[in-house]
């Protein structure tokens, strides 16, 4: 879930689901599986929720993913999120963050002959739809498949199996929080192939694989190595050399919490503007 919420399973804490499920549980088990079972049809199926990359691509599988879990899959939110201390774009804004970035989204595509710039532009373009977040929950679920195919519209494909989850959706945040996506950008390349070099059925297969905690620690690490001068590339060298990613059973090692320009506490109301972007 994008929100933190209470771990408990009483009903009036558990969103409203049409399985009509009470425990908070139940209703994470249920989304899982039901988010794999339509995960898997999406990547078989390139025909449904088919389109030209539009809002109104995404739009439709989101409500893919979640129809049977949420009555408002497929609908914009109406309340304010954060993830890693920061706000998302408020409510009001979402209809034009959403323009501004889809305008880039359906005009600046990826190369078909460069791999580098194919990543870099599908990098940038995911870290700023990561800071609208234009649903409630299922948003990562979402963009992963919609990327995905973007990509393959452009005659790549990746192989999930070899990207690292949790520090994929650390750099997401990174570029929200900086508008930088090369860490982004470093984090896709180990899985972009020619379409067609790599075995299908990679998206299913790693579906709710990210470790929550671990994503914090790595995104924790990665801000501190940027804020040291370090690049995507120092990082990722400096994580394989067991640097500041080397904890027991491969988590992130502590770091201080990232106090940078937009974090903000749980409690705290989100900020009035937007929170990123050339209208902010």
């Amino acid at each position: 879930m994008t929100t933190s919420s209470s771990s408990g399973d009483e009903a009036g804490q558990v969103p409203d689901n049409l399985p009509g499920l009470l425990s908070v549980t139940d209703l994470e088990v249920f989304e899982r599986r039901m988010a794999y079972v339509r995960v898997a049809e999406l990547e078989h199926d390139p025909a449904i929720a088919d389109g030209d990359f539009t809002f109104e691509t995404l739009r439709e599988i989101h409500g893919w993913i979640l129809q049977d879990v949420y009555p408002w899959a497929g609908q914009l939110r109406t309340t304010d999120t954060q993830a890693m201390g920061m706000a998302h774009c408020r409510p009001a804004f979402l209809a034009d963050e959403l323009h501004r970035v889809f305008g880039g989204i359906t005009t600046d595509r990826p190369s078909h002959v460069d791999r580098e710039s194919a990543i870099a532009t599908t990098a940038h373009h995911w870290g700023e739809l990561t800071g609208v977040h234009p649903f409630v929950d299922g948003n990562s679920r979402t963009q992963r498949v919609f990327f995905h195919r973007y990509l393959a519209d452009a005659r790549w494909d990746i192989d999930w199996r070899v990207v690292d989850a949790a520090a994929v959706h650390a750099a997401r945040h990174v570029a929200m929080a900086t508008t930088d996506s090369s860490f982004l950008a470093a984090e896709l390349a180990p899985g972009v192939v020619r379409l067609g070099d790599t075995a299908p059925g990679s998206l299913a297969a790693t579906q709710d694989t990210r470790d929550p905690a671990r994503a914090v620690a790595v995104f924790r690490a990665m801000m501190m190595h940027r804020r040291a001068g370090g690049t995507a590339e120092t990082f990722r060298a400096q994580a394989a050399a067991a640097g500041p990613m080397a904890g027991p059973s491969g988590q992130a090692a502590p770091s201080p919490p990232y106090r940078g320009r937009s974090e903000q506490s749980t409690s705290a109301p989100s900020r009035p503007d937007r929170p990123r972007g050339r209208g902010r």
